[in-house]
């Protein structure tokens, strides 16, 4: 049976007694109807698992509401990982780290017969307090626990109340236990039958830690005429409290209780997860203590920004404290269910704020998702999505609305037009909508890049980073999307400047356009201040740029450049090149390459006239950007002149109506994409590999290979068909630094497919590389599809069973279904972007035992490795020798293995980012 305790009462409007509110909200809001509130969704949220929810006033110790009391504070329970920021403050105290202290996890920790492992990412670089906290890592508390004497540590415990009852008004309670049988370094983190605490115990201590120092004795009361009981001043240093707090936020934006979308709620809330293992069993129990804060009592917030945060975690702004305990559970599964309490204290408090035009009004109002203006016949959408943001390597879940709002404050930052900012708010919430799954591949929706769309986090409370026309743009526009004439999602760009006429699709990118899509004169950008531009390149210059890039190298010399071919809004569509020899190219590939090479202020946009001057190259051009869709000069200037945000998107979008789309979103079949800033590495001198496939019989040969590409992955035995026999013709298909060559009989919506999976493991290496500190510029890939694998063997010179063969930024591969009969297309695919990458990374110079062994690691390659693994650690250098000399195909598998095995062994003992540093050095 659940037992529900609610502390009941009324309170007068006078009453000036509790901190968490200010004045004005106290005046309109009952503070036992809060409880209830709070009380019943604990309750639902706990259902029939055996758990026990308390909820709790840090600034008063006045229990709000409790879901099974007896549990709560009867039974003595190990804390497991919500033990670490007592560890670390410990620790903090006895000078055995400090906030720059960090250690590399390596992601199993054992000590005097304790084992356990870490659950976070295992391609982390070394920690610091706050990360650890964060993470929760096992490995790094272990290793402070080894160092941590048994006296500091209980001291510090003692302070904050464990070990002794907290005086609770009930029949009964527990008094938990504190270490005192000799030192275990486990102890430190949670896991020892020596320590064991009850809920009451850990909210009371955590409140105390997050509130300035002040433990007081709990109560389950009601709020009127409530007197706190103060039994201790703990002090603590305020840097030593603001990096655990720091911890415990960090936990609820990418750490252990970053699932439960505590982040995107509209108070700033903190908190530190906890499994533990059941004390005489081996199920795990998870434990949750939160904490929310409205800092002045009328900002409804989440900001990470300094000093903003500062403020918000400020002892006294800790408004609300939730802790959740659940049996056979695991610590993030009870953040999930500690969210509706959250959830129900920020509504209740914004719903009773009444100051309409602040803007902590409308983030209240984005973040509930509760549309004012809309009318009868729309229904508001309510997609959340998932974000990574690059820079940070954290992915954050959020409302559509929310991104929607990041992308106007980062691509909107200088508009001051309403109407154009409307504008601009339903153009990235319809491309959000068409484009949702964009990086399913790597376990989210959307990049922080350009890649995607540009965002900034929407918490953000600064006018230099969201202001609040972008507040109110967003709100007036909410759910309304583009739709095409078929009443679906549209495609949807925009970009800063069109020159004067939009750019058509099919001519940009390649791809059928929408008719929408097709481009538009627009007299309206041609005022604005990118309308015209001239850049001036030496001769020298621009042959070190197109060098770069294998469509545009003519090799030593550069003869001339001239325009064949413009489409009819004015960009270059097919540019020759001549030097050595003459190559043809496409207007935006060259522009891209161009600007990858020398910088993107060089050759704005492809909408321009190329001529010559002595030694130099002059680029006459207007616009800035791809020029398709949106023109957001143009826009401005509609806007200015007193058009509304409908008649603008009906210029740059025509035969398309803005509305409200309900139900899931079309999947986009668009595969154009914006810029993406990435340069080439000009000193990079390639490889050659290729890729084996691993279903062949033992005992093929392997051909003598002059081709110079790298030595392929084992097929198996093979009808070879004569070299080019098809006929057909060939297609292509470009996106973002990734064009797909392809057999006119290939089914395109396979390749669309294809396209997408490369960009976004292309993207995802690449920001897992960035995560570690290491920099990476990928070249831009060239894909060629053979038909047949007679093409394959003829162009090559790679044996029959080979899926796939690269040499530089180009990757051959076998006929597609080939490799997807024998299910490896994916991990061919991955394995040789990773070589693209090692090869940009490490400048041609890696050691081919790292450069195979690390590929096959992150293609996720091992398990078919593991029967040809070496019986003995052998060299490097005769894996070298190996993979080099290998005479059949059992002898590749077994250097393959070898090089795997010890790139594995590295990893685990210097961990994923120390791998990539080795390659980079």
């Amino acid at each position: 049976m659940v037992c529900v305790v609610i502390a009941l009462g009324i309170i007068t409007l006078k009453s000036t007694k509790y901190s968490f509110l200010s004045a004005s909200l106290v005046e309109s809001v009952n503070e036992d109807s809060l409880d209830q509130r709070m009380a019943h969704a604990a309750t639902a949220a706990l259902g029939e698992r055996r758990g026990t929810v308390i909820v709790m006033d840090p600034q008063t110790g006045r229990v709000r509401a409790v879901v099974n009391s007896e549990l709560a504070f009867e039974e003595n329970l190990p804390p497991g990982s919500t033990i670490k920021p007592f560890t670390a403050l410990a620790a903090l105290r006895s000078g055995l780290i400090d906030q720059d202290s960090q250690t590399l996890c390596r992601e199993k920790y054992s000590h005097e017969g304790f084992q356990t492992v870490c659950s976070h990412p295992r391609d982390l670089p070394p920690l610091n307090p706050t990360e650890a906290i964060a993470y929760s890592c096992n490995y790094y508390f272990g290793k402070v626990g080894e160092r941590l004497n048994e006296a500091n540590f209980v001291a510090t415990l003692s302070e904050f109340g464990f070990g002794k009852s907290t005086g609770i008004n009930a029949s009964r309670e527990g008094q938990g236990k504190l270490p005192r049988n000799g030192w275990h370094s486990q102890n430190a983190i949670g896991e020892s039958d020596d320590l064991q605490a009850t809920p009451i115990q850990l909210i009371d201590a955590y409140s105390a830690l997050v509130n300035g120092g002040h433990l007081f004795t709990p109560r389950v009361a009601s709020a009127v005429g409530y007197v706190p009981e103060l039994r201790a001043n703990v002090a603590i240093k305020d840097e030593q409290r603001t990096l655990i707090v720091q911890g415990m936020r960090g936990a609820v934006r990418y750490g252990t209780a970053e699932t439960a979308s505590l982040y995107s709620l509209p108070i700033y809330i903190f908190g530190k997860t906890g499994t533990a293992t059941q004390i005489n069993g081996f199920r795990s129990q998870g434990w949750f203590v939160g904490f929310a804060s409205l800092p002045d009592g009328n900002s409804a917030s989440s900001s990470d920004d300094n000093p903003r945060a500062e403020k918000e975690s400020a002892p006294e702004n800790v408004k609300l404290a939730v802790l959740v305990f659940l049996t056979k559970a695991h610590g993030s599964e009870a953040a999930q269910v500690a969210r509706p309490i959250f959830e129900e204290y920020a509504r209740t408090v914004s719903e009773r704020h009444k100051a309409p035009e602040t803007r902590s009004r409308v983030k209240t109002e984005l973040a509930n998702q509760t549309r004012r203006d809309s009318s009868a016949s729309e229904q508001p959408l309510s997609t959340n999505v998932s974000v990574h943001l690059v820079r940070e390597n954290i992915t954050r879940h959020m409302s559509l609305e929310d991104y929607v709002l990041g992308v106007v404050a980062a691509e909107g930052s200088t508009e001051s037009e309403p109407e154009a900012l409307k504008a601009l708010a339903i153009a990235s919430r319809t491309y959000a909508l068409k484009n949702i799954g964009r990086h399913s591949q790597d376990g989210y929706d959307f990049c922080t890049t350009t890649h995607c769309q540009r965002y900034r986090a929407v918490d953000l409370d600064s006018t230099s980073f969201v202001s609040a026309a972008a507040l109110d743009a967003v709100q007036a526009t909410k759910g309304q999307v583009l739709l095409d004439a078929a009443r679906q999602v549209a495609d949807s760009y925009f970009s800063a400047s069109c020159g004067g006429a939009t750019a058509n699709l099919t001519s940009l990118w390649g791809g059928k356009a929408p008719p929408y899509l097709k481009g538009v004169e627009d007299e309206y950008c041609a005022t604005d201040a990118h309308h015209n531009w001239t850049d001036v390149i030496s001769e020298k210059q621009l042959l070190k740029a197109i060098q770069t890039d294998p469509r545009t190298n003519v090799g030593s010399r550069l003869g001339s450049v001239q325009v064949l071919r413009y489409d009819a809004s004015g960009r270059a569509e097919i540019i020759a090149v001549e030097g050595e020899r003459r190559l043809t190219v496409k207007g935006w590939d060259f522009k891209i390459i161009v600007g990858r090479a020398l910088g993107w202020n060089l050759l704005k946009s492809s909408r321009f006239e190329i001529s010559r001057s002595g030694s130099n190259f002059v680029f006459r051009g207007s616009g800035f950007g791809h020029g398709l869709g949106l023109c957001q000069e143009g826009a401005h200037m509609m806007a200015r002149r007193g058009a509304d945000y409908r008649q603008i998107l009906g210029k740059y979008f025509p035969g398309t109506t803005v509305g409200t789309r309900v139900g899931p979103p079309v999947t986009s079949s668009a595969l154009g994409d914006a810029q993406f800033d990435h340069s080439v590495d000009k000193s990079v001198r390639p490889q050659t590999f290729a890729d084996m496939m691993w279903s062949n019989s033992a005992g093929s040969e392997i051909r003598t290979v002059a081709s110079g590409f790298r030595l392929a992955r084992v097929l198996g035995p093979l009808t070879v068909s004569p070299l080019g026999l098809s006929g057909k013709g060939r297609l292509s298909l470009r996106g973002e630094d990734v064009r797909i060559d392809y057999p006119a009989g290939v089914n395109r919506r396979e390749i669309e497919v294809l396209l997408r999976f490369l960009q976004s493991n292309r993207a995802a290496l690449t920001g897992r590389v960035a995560g570690v500190g290491v920099t990476s510029q990928f070249p831009a890939l060239e894909i060629f599809i053979n038909e047949t694998t007679g093409d394959f063997v003829g162009r090559t010179g790679m044996p029959p069973w080979a899926a796939a063969a690269t040499k530089g930024n180009r990757i051959e591969l076998q006929p597609l279904e080939t490799l997807r009969r024998r299910r490896i297309l994916e991990t061919t695919l991955r394995h040789e972007l990773v070589h693209t990458l090692i090869d940009a990374v490490g400048h041609g110079r890696t050691p081919r035992w790292l450069a195979e062994g690390l590929a096959l690691y992150l293609a996720g390659e091992g398990r078919m490795l593991s029967r040809y693994e070496p019986q003995r650690r052998i060299t490097t250098e005769e894996i070298d020798r190996q993979l080099v000399s290998a005479k059949t195909a059992d002898d590749m598998k077994a250097a393959y293995a070898a090089a795997y095995s010890e790139v594995k062994r590295l990893i685990s003992s210097e961990g994923e980012a120390n791998v990539w540093r080795r390659v980079a050095s």
